[in-house]
Parts: C-alpha cells; structure tokens; sequence
C-alpha cells in the first residue's frame, strides 16, 4: 500500500468544536521527503507539524494545529517556538504544559510531549529567566510597568487578591497590544512582581519612561485605574494617585 492511500485512511485526531475551523491542512509530503525518516533520526524539530493539547498558566485547555520552529531552554525550562495556525501567528510554548501530541497527518499519538521533545536538539540555550522572550527594550519597559503597577497595588498598604487578578490582564494587554511573540508566563512573572518593592523615585521614573511611548502611557492609565478600583474601595491615598496620573499624562 502506498503512503498516500495509508494517509488518507489514517484516523486524524479529532479537533475540538472551538479550533474546527483550523482543520488539519498540513503540506503534503512526497514518498521520498525528508521528513520520512524515522522521528529519533531528525535532530532538528523545524517544520514539523502537530496537534497539541495545552494547559496553559491560567489552567485553560486548548488543542492546537502547530508547525514547529524550534526549541529553547530558558532558565532551565523548555520552551517550543512554532506557527499556530489557529492564532495564525508565531507562538511559544512551554514543553512541560503540552498534555497530548498527536502527528497531524496520520493521527498518531505522539505523547508523552516532554519524552517526545527529547528526541530533538534544542536550538538556543539561555541561563537567564528574566527575558521572558522579550527584546532588552521591552523588558525594561515590562518591568517599569510592573514597578508602577505593584507602587500603585500597594500605595493603600492593602495589596488585595482582586488587584493580583487585575495585574494579570495588564500582563496580557501589554503582550497583545505591543504585539509581542508567544504567550506571558503568568507564574514566573507574579513571582517576580511579587519581589518588587518599588519606591516614589522607581514609580516617577517608570512614569516618564511611559511617557515616551504613547501605548505604553495607555496601557498603563487603563490598567493602573482599574488595579484602584479592582477591590471595590478607593481609599484617598488611591484618589491622590488615580489625580496625579491623569494630569501627568493629559497631554499624550
């Protein structure tokens, strides 16, 4: 039997309600393409498509079509970068958050993901964690907003759990907005705000670092308003500062 007759009788997995509209719409490959060989072979994971099933840091579950790009190690994590055809844009994922694979031409589980991945040689190598993936610019501008963001959490002396959820979607805002590759570690960056202790001097000079770059001042005023309204009560100390970052940034 020819593989495109074994292909077409493959069994495909089965793509949840939400992602149908992905489909499986992989390049074809013929008999003799490279891809062919036999996975623990291939020491680079670059094209290779697959459906994965991902957990991602809030908990929610989703079943992807991918195409992989590469795979990076970041502060001992393992880190899968890929095209998502649903998002139809380039994503990062962490390895250890993949609960299925499946090949996406034969429909052939693949999984567990992390022993699957071992197979290959990651691309790059990083000691540190605190990139996050991000270009040196846009991490200082990161954490500026997490020092502003944590100064205005705790200006009240009262850092609720209502303004840690709220500072999770500044996260998210300042990754779709800026446009930025790959999904937020939500974990290792609440870790990390957690640590901050900034001061009146770090909070005006993220202010002015704002200031710059009118998006940024956006993200900021938007998020910042809704982290003093995010527990139900404005204490004056809040008020003082909901005033004084209005005026600051009146003129952006």
């Amino acid at each position: 039997m020819k593989l495109r007759e074994m292909i077409s009788r493959a069994v495909r997995p089965r793509l949840h309600t939400r992602f149908s509209e992905v489909g499986l719409d992989v390049p074809e490959f013929d008999e003799d393409d490279q891809h062919l060989e036999p996975l623990e072979d291939i020491e680079n994971v670059g094209g290779l498509s697959v459906v994965i099933e991902y957990l991602d840091a809030k908990g929610n579950v989703s079943q992807r079509l991918i195409t992989c790009r590469k795979i990076s190690v970041r502060a001992g994590k393992d880190y899968l970068n890929a095209y998502c055809h649903h998002r139809k844009s380039p994503r990062s994922f962490r390895i250890d958050r993949i609960t299925d694979i499946f090949d996406a031409t034969t429909g052939e589980s693949l999984s567990p993901a992390q022993a699957f991945f071992a197979n290959f040689q990651p691309d790059e190598t990083s000691s540190s964690g605190l990139s996050w993936g991000l270009s040196v610019g846009r991490r200082a501008d990161l954490i500026a907003m997490l020092n502003a963001l944590i100064f205005i959490a705790r200006c009240d002396k009262d850092f609720h759990f209502a303004e840690r959820e709220s500072l999770e979607k500044a996260l998210t805002s300042f990754w779709l907005r800026l446009e930025i590759l790959g999904d937020p570690d939500f974990d290792d960056l609440l870790r990390y705000a957690d640590r901050l202790a900034p001061d009146g001097e770090t909070f005006w000079v993220a202010m002015h670092r704002f200031k710059e770059d009118a998006v940024l001042a956006d993200i900021f005023a938007r998020h910042a308003n809704l982290l003093i309204q995010a527990d139900g009560v404005i204490h004056q100390t809040e008020a003082y500062w909901s005033v004084e970052i209005a005026d600051f940034f009146s003129d952006v």
